[in-house]
């Protein structure tokens, strides 16, 4: 019986339909189309939503900030968007002209017109290993980078104690506008330096420039590689003696001066061991770069982290009481945002913007 029953079920299974009609695998083939069609559309659908649900609520959010109760908060908000060089455009949105051009007018730095008094810059001798560095009271190292912290910014300060070590290193000269810049550390590299933070201005319309022609005066190793233009007045850089000046320069006063090594950006920060006045929050929250020069000589590079969730960014005030606390005596502003940057031995030690690394540049401070 039980054979019987075994071989029933084989011929029944035999007789089964051993797969589907023709007609019937086209309708289920247009079922699963559709099945597909309607889920990559459901998808797709879902993500438009949530990106315009998105943009609508920071369009509300920019609109309170804007035109809302406090002045205070639309005018560093101003101020941070204005700095940038993609997003100019987008305070407008909201505001007259007349508006945001009086929030920035609130919102300065007013520097000194002094020249720099170089007698308040005694540069140590490097032979003897009993020399104490000014703020710790320690051993005096060659280059040493200190991370520092803000309530709105984290970053770093790289302090090299000896002057004539720090020089401006270009992409190539001479620039061109059609080519791209090169990267601090591809700077640094071809320089034989060791590290080196980001320069000058340069041409960046939209935040779209390659990073091939620097704007206002630059030196290099005693060379005039670019004459001022009246864009960037302010100047920063050092003499023969290895003393930092800071100031807006003529070309004949630049020659004057001596200047060995120089680049234009601003505003200054710090002259002559007086900071500058600064009204209302004199800036927004950015990435920043900054040069300066202690009395001893050594001379401090720093990079401010910004524009990320644990670090916003720093003000140009911020800026003045960190060169101040480290001892500066003449401090500069630096090209910041996406371009700020910080290299040491091949490595980048701030986190920077960019996934790809730092931005193509013209110019950067480079340390031998």
């Amino acid at each position: 019986m039980a054979k019987n029953k075994k071989s029933n079920a084989k011929k029944m299974k035999a007789k089964a339909p051993a797969h589907y009609s023709l007609e019937e695998q086209k309708t289920m083939s247009r079922i699963r189309r559709k099945w597909h069609f309607g889920t990559i559309r459901h998808f797709f659908l879902v993500v438009f939503t949530l990106i315009l649900s998105v943009a609508l609520a920071l369009l509300m959010l920019s609109y309170q900030i804007f035109v809302g109760p406090s002045r205070a908060g639309s005018d560093l908000l101003i101020q941070t968007l204005m700095e940038s060089s993609a997003m100019k455009f987008y305070p407008y949105l909201f505001l007259r002209d007349e508006q945001v051009e009086a929030a920035l007018e609130r919102n300065r730095v007013i520097t000194s017109d002094e020249a720099t008094d170089v007698s308040l810059i005694t540069i140590r001798s490097r032979n003897s290993m009993t020399d104490l560095d000014q703020t710790t009271e320690e051993p005096l190292k060659d280059i040493e980078i200190r991370e520092i912290h803000g309530s709105t910014y984290k970053g770093y300060m790289m302090i090299v104690a000896d002057p004539s070590r720090v020089s401006v290193g270009v992409c190539r000269y001479p620039f061109n506008n059609d080519l791209p810049g090169l990267r601090v550390d591809e700077i640094i590299n071809n320089y034989g330096g060791i590290a080196g933070i980001n320069g000058g201005a340069f041409s960046d319309s939209s935040g779209r420039g390659n990073g091939g022609q620097p704007l206002g005066m630059v030196y290099s190793d005693g060379q005039q590689l670019r004459r001022p233009d009246g864009a960037y007045k302010t100047v920063v850089g050092f003499d023969q003696n290895d003393i930092l000046h800071v100031g807006e320069f003529t070309e004949a006063q630049a020659k004057e001066i001596g200047l060995r090594d120089a680049v234009a950006f601003g505003p200054a920060l710090v002259v002559n061991g007086q900071p500058s006045v600064v009204s209302g929050k004199g800036s927004g929250l950015n990435p920043r770069s900054a040069i300066g020069q202690r009395a001893d000589g050594a001379v401090l590079l720093l990079c401010i982290d910004g524009r990320q969730a644990n670090s916003l960014g720093a003000s140009y005030e911020d800026l003045i009481e960190i060169m101040l606390e480290f001892g500066a005596v003449n401090a500069c502003n630096l090209d910041g945002g996406s371009s700020t940057a910080m290299f040491y031995q091949g490595e980048q030690i701030n986190d920077g913007l960019a996934i790809t690394g730092s931005r193509a540049l013209p110019t950067a401070w480079i340390v031998k």
